[in-house]
């Protein structure tokens, strides 16, 4: 009898559909964090959701917010809006949702015309202070995500939403619900204040700034004097250049990708890594400090540079 029921469940079991994988790198992204959400959700909830470390193969399953995946963000559009189209969720909670992370990612220095987004990107950073950047549980994103969704079901104006996106955040029980993955060793990266940076300039400190934008990013505008590099183009060779220099400043729009930049570096050996405070290229436009641009050349931008660093010029606001 034992015999028989093992191979009857076997055939059961061969006939039951697969539960669909989906394969992500880990970031601190909201996108990434509300693209997952979206899969469990609403796409399908009975998916398998896995979180790799950054350059692990993600061939076996449906990959999302990855450098290779159909479901990405591009310039114009997130992951998560990437998977609203890919799978047909028409929902228009859902495509508001959409606007806002989509706005949060790709919007750099100029202010966004919908208050809603500065409510929910304040929180989320709010998020990841309370637990550390690098170890949010996933349930917490979760939580913060649902949230996030029935308020904006109702129409809940910034206020409102920022009370309940607040409330959200401070709620410990969401840490002791099951996760999918959890972050452990993670090394902090520390946050240098752009006072503080431009001191080291001043001294003529060998300060590297690394922008981990995509290229077409970097080529509209960059901090003077940055060096292009995005997170696949990380290796042993990068490390060891890098290694020479006394500060390596890793920065994107708004310090998601690049605190993940640097973290990898901490990983790999480089002890002289940190984040601007304020945070990314947005932060350091914010302040008042030139860009690089098509309107001002980059040996320009340097000189600029070094007039605020050297206190020849006021800039930062």
């Amino acid at each position: 009898m034992l015999a028989a029921s093992g191979i009857a469940y076997a055939v059961i079991a061969a006939t039951l559909p697969r539960a669909q994988l989906f394969v992500t790198w880990d970031s601190l992204e909201p996108d990434k964090w509300a693209s997952i959400w979206l899969i469990k959700q609403h796409i399908d909830p009975d998916a398998v959701v896995e979180v790799r470390a950054t350059g692990d193969p993600v061939s076996d399953g449906i990959p999302f917010g990855v450098p290779e995946a159909v479901y990405k963000r591009t310039g114009s559009r997130s992951a998560f809006e990437s998977l609203l189209l890919g799978f047909a969720q028409a929902d228009p909670t859902l495509q508001a949702m959409g606007r806002i992370i989509t706005t949060i990612e790709t919007t750099a220095w100029n202010a966004p015309s919908d208050p809603l987004v500065h409510v929910v990107e304040r929180n989320f950073r709010q998020l990841q202070d309370r637990y550390g950047r690098a170890y949010v549980p996933i349930s917490c994103y979760a939580h913060f995500f649902d949230v996030l969704y029935a308020q904006l079901a109702m129409a809940a104006p910034p206020d409102i939403l920022g009370q309940s996106l607040s409330l959200a955040v401070d709620n410990q029980s969401c840490a002791q619900a099951p996760t999918m993955a959890e972050r452990t060793g993670a090394l902090r990266v520390k946050e240098m204040a752009i006072e503080n940076l431009l001191t080291e300039i001043a001294l003529n400190k060998s300060v590297v700034f690394v922008d981990t934008r995509e290229p077409a990013e970097f080529q509209r505008s960059h901090i003077p004097g940055a060096i292009n590099i995005p997170m696949r183009n990380l290796n042993e060779k990068v490390y060891r250049q890098l290694r020479q220099a006394d500060l390596v400043i890793s920065y994107c729009v708004k310090d998601f990708r690049g605190y993940e930049v640097a973290r990898q570096m901490l990983d790999n050996g480089l002890n002289n890594v940190a984040v601007m405070n304020p945070h990314g290229l947005s932060g350091w436009q914010s302040s008042g400090l030139p860009i690089t641009s098509l309107d001002l050349p980059e040996k320009t931008a340097l000189e600029k540079l070094m007039q605020c660093a050297k206190g020849q010029q006021e800039c930062l606001k």
